[in-house]
């Protein structure tokens, strides 16, 4: 993926918020996830404190990967669902909520708590990889979940990202997804 697609995401996300976007739900190939979610994360952390609710990676390696990239991790809180599934040992507690699996119930409740951490006047909170939780709950779970969540963005005055993979949900779903949203930004390659 070429520097060139990477930077015209993050100007459409200026774009959509500089037009009062609040939830943007962000399409991208498995290919160039990773790349993508490191500027958008890279682009957020240097405007706004937020919470990252990681579903895939473990949040030492998650961490590690962001120093690495430049991220801003001091703006940013963690809800890992995934490093207790794997007996890691968990670190920065005061930095990283640690569930023990990605349940729509837990991370409600996680996710209410590291509201209540974020105190500037510009926040986020970024979601990667919306299918895990399916695999954990049905798609109406999810559904449910995400419309939930989504209300609490807005009331609270959040940015919300989420992030699904192309063809990771069927049209039916992402058509539920996408009416919740503000702005959809699909990643061309």
């Amino acid at each position: 993926m070429s520097t060139e697609v990477v930077e015209k995401v993050v100007e459409r996300i200026k774009e959509a918020l500089d037009k009062g976007a609040e939830i943007l739900l962000i399409k991208v190939s498995a290919k160039n996830y990773v790349r993508v979610s490191i500027e958008i994360l890279k682009y957020l952390s240097n405007i706004a404190q937020g919470i990252v609710v990681t579903l895939n990676k473990p949040y030492f390696s998650l961490k590690k990967m962001l120093e690495k990239e430049g991220v801003k991790i001091e703006n940013i809180y963690f809800i890992d669902c995934i490093t207790r599934q794997f007996g890691v040992e968990e670190i920065d507690t005061d930095r990283c909520f640690y569930l023990n699996s990605p349940d729509p119930t837990q991370l409600q409740v996680a996710i209410d708590r590291m509201m209540d951490l974020i105190t500037a006047d510009n926040r986020f909170i970024y979601l990667d990889s919306l299918s895990t939780i399916s695999l954990y709950k049905s798609y109406e779970s999810l559904i449910k979940f995400i419309r939930l969540l989504t209300g609490k963005i807005r009331v609270r005055g959040f940015i919300g990202t989420m992030f699904t993979l192309e063809k990771e949900v069927d049209e039916g779903y992402f058509s539920q997804l996408a009416l919740m949203c503000d702005e959809i930004i699909e990643v061309e390659e």
